[in-house]
């Protein structure tokens, strides 16, 4: 027999929330009434704030389902502000409870529930239904692990829940389409919004085996969760198998699959056993994120064999921001051989670097641009601008050194809105014009290396970079039509795909 209380799930600005998938299947299966909500999605590599439409199409999309507890999926601490306006919506208009939930409450649980009603902290697969069975029951909830409740000014905090074996946690839910709405412009439209989707996001593991970088969230869940049970978990490759043989048969035009892993799990006997049963059982391109540290060639030929197209790599900053300030022990002859080995199993690489870096200086940035006139090519480049998640040891030493503000901080700041990819047309100073559109022209095949070394040793664009720029700009364009020109071939450009990166004016660096 269902259960009386109706939830609302909701995901700021992400179709592919995986979180919100994962957290109403076991709500369905526990019997209650699901309704998840997708409201709007980025656009143009940019977060825009809701349009009073879009507030009012969703009040009125909570009151048709009479929705008794509304929960935000508050994934990243740039989100902070929307979540807050949303939530003061919602509650004035219908005075619902509201739950909030992600990696946002997790880093910043005292500043969320100041705001929501309750917040989830930490891994909630299993103890979500406990949560709502307690609600259900007409109880507080007070101890239930993972959840804190907000009763005008006292505060009851439990402690975290104990991380989840990944085999435990249950596939998200492809099924249900008539409980799933999308709100964009005004308009809600009923229906999974990611279902018809040609990439399929998954996770082999959870946690990173490293721990270590100061810029990442992982730094700070990881001393939440001592003795929680294991920090960095791989999935069995029976259990994910069977999760693509279920969504095969439900998201019918998967292109390829993208392992969304901090880093893919490189075990010899679980390549052995994923290299046996991929091929015959999926039989689908996919693609993985690799650490420097970790890349090796026979793992990955197996990979390959087994259907691996492309590898994405991070390589951050310079050595010496990498090591002083990110506390990543990478080096660049580790970087330069990883790229040797994509090239000699003729693997896509995708290289990511961090830019807009308070701590990286001239040489900093000069060092990183050698590294990638030495890599052998072909490779894609993408620059990233560096988000300084709240309470990182990375946040707190460059406040600390006076290289950053506040106001620069997720939460406060929104950089991830701004420059999520690193935009050629964002306004910058002219040494760091010029030093983007090097970047950018310098893994670009049509350009040989001799060409950009000149454009590097011009005194000219030093003064004035603004016909580098152009010149980046150009380039950029031909090297993104060869890539989108690829995935149309393979069926995997779609509308969704237009909207989120085309702009005539903002041009985000390949």
């Amino acid at each position: 027999m269902g259960k009386k209380l109706r939830i609302a799930v909701i995901s700021l600005y992400a179709l592919e929330n995986n979180g919100v998938r994962h957290v109403a299947t076991p709500l369905r299966e526990a019997g209650f009434s699901v309704t998840e909500i997708y409201f709007k999605d980025w656009v143009n590599n940019r977060f825009p704030w809701p349009e009073e439409e879009e507030v009012q199409a969703l009040i009125g999309l909570l009151e048709e389902r009479k929705v008794d507890v509304v929960a935000f999926s508050v994934r990243a601490s740039a989100f902070h502000r929307m979540a807050k306006y949303l939530t003061e919506r919602v509650r004035h208009a219908l005075r619902l409870p509201i739950l909030w939930g992600g990696m946002h409450p997790t880093f910043l649980p005292e500043r969320c529930i100041s705001i929501a009603d309750f917040i989830a902290v930490g891994e909630v697969d299993h103890a979500v239904v406990d949560f709502f069975d307690a609600l259900e029951r007409g109880e507080r909830a007070d101890d239930v692990p993972g959840f804190w409740r907000r009763d005008g000014e006292t505060v009851t905090r439990n402690d975290i829940a104990n991380l989840v074996e990944m085999d435990d946690v249950a596939f998200r839910d492809f099924h249900t389409t008539e409980d799933k709405f999308h709100i964009d412009g005004g308009k809600v439209t009923q229906g999974d919004p990611f279902i018809s989707n040609p990439e399929y996001t998954l996770l082999a593991s959870r946690g990173c085996p490293y721990w270590t970088c100061t810029f990442c969230s992982n730094t700070l869940t990881k001393p939440l969760y001592e003795g929680k049970g294991k920090k960095f978990r791989i999935r069995s490759v029976e259990h994910l198998i069977q999760e693509l043989e279920y969504a095969k048969d439900l998201c019918t035009d998967i292109k390829v699959v993208r392992f969304d892993d901090e880093v893919f799990p490189l075990r010899k006997d679980w390549i052995a056993e994923f290299k046996e049963k991929w091929p015959k059982r999926v039989g689908i391109p996919f693609e993985v994120l690799v650490d420097p540290r970790m890349v090796a060639y026979e793992p990955l030929r197996h990979l390959k064999e087994a259907g691996l197209r492309a590898v994405c790599m991070g390589i951050q900053a310079s050595e010496r921001v990498n090591q002083e300030f990110y506390n990543r022990n990478t080096t660049n002859e580790q970087i330069r051989e990883a790229q040797r080995i994509f090239r000699k199993l003729d693997l896509d690489s995708s290289l990511q670097v961090i830019w807009d870096d308070p701590a990286s200086q001239e040489e900093d940035k000069d060092a990183v641009f050698r590294l990638i006139m030495e890599l052998e090519r072909p490779f894609n480049l993408y620059l990233f601008g560096l988000t300084i998640y709240p309470n990182t040891h990375l946040a707190r030493r460059l406040l600390r050194e006076g290289l950053i503000t506040e106001k620069d901080i997720e939460g406060v700041g929104t950089h991830a809105f701004e420059q999520f990819r690193v935009d050629l047309n964002y306004p910058r100073p002219k040494a760091d014009q010029r030093w983007l559109a090097l970047m950018v022209l310098a893994n670009k095949p049509f350009l040989s290396r001799e060409f950009v070394w000149k454009l590097y040793e011009s005194e000219r664009f030093k003064a004035d970079p603004r016909p580098l720029t152009h010149m980046a700009q150009a380039s950029n364009l031909a090297h993104m039509a060869g890539f989108v020109s690829k995935m149309a071939m393979r069926g995997e450009v779609t509308p969704l795909l237009i909207k989120r990166w085309v702009n005539p004016g903002s041009l985000v660096t390949m």
